[in-house]
């Protein structure tokens, strides 16, 4: 018996699209499955829940307790990861005291921001990362673990902190690597 769904499980389950060996845990939680597409060779651990107009590329990974609640839309390109525990919001409540905050409560009393968040190729979130509304990883940016990355991080850069900043110049070897698989 496996942890992940099988292909006959998976077709079961209402997703938009399923690529070539996906791998869902059987732990994870997928809401609107309708408006979430998974391109080839994706794999989602344990625990995670993915909620929304979610699309993945080839050669994804979501680690374990990864939380995308992406009613605003999310992107996640080729060649990238998620790693353990990250959250990325395509919404997020006005907190400043002056609207509601809840689900629960009418529409005319709460205040969104949102906007869509884009990982382009080769991108990496480091352990515990936290992407907020509208964000973009630009093609090879990663960020390092514990980062909260409220602007768009530039490609081929490694980011990190509260908030996240750049560190470094980061090297493009990892593309003629990923010609070897395709």
């Amino acid at each position: 018996m496996s942890s992940f769904y099988s292909l006959d499980e998976l077709k079961t389950l209402g997703f938009k699209s399923i690529g070539n060996n996906v791998l869902l845990s059987k732990k994870a939680s997928f809401y609107s499955p309708e408006t979430i597409s998974f391109g080839d060779n994706v794999r989602v651990d344990d625990f995670c829940v993915l909620s929304g107009e979610i699309t993945t590329g080839n050669y994804v990974h979501i680690s374990a307790y990864v939380a995308c609640y992406a009613k605003a839309g999310l992107r996640i390109g080729n060649f990238c990861g998620i790693s353990p525990r990250s959250s990325i919001y395509t919404v997020s409540d006005d907190f400043s005291g002056e609207y509601m905050i809840s689900p629960m409560v009418p529409d005319n009393l709460t205040k969104l921001r949102q906007g869509r968040v884009v990982l382009e190729n080769y991108t990496q979130l480091g352990a515990n990362s936290i992407v907020m509304p509208g964000v973009k990883l630009k093609e090879g940016a990663v960020s390092g673990a514990f980062s909260l990355v409220l602007k768009d991080l530039d490609e081929w850069t490694i980011n990190f902190g509260i908030p996240c900043k750049f560190y470094q110049h980061r090297k493009k070897d990892i593309i003629k690597l990923s010609e070897k698989i395709l």
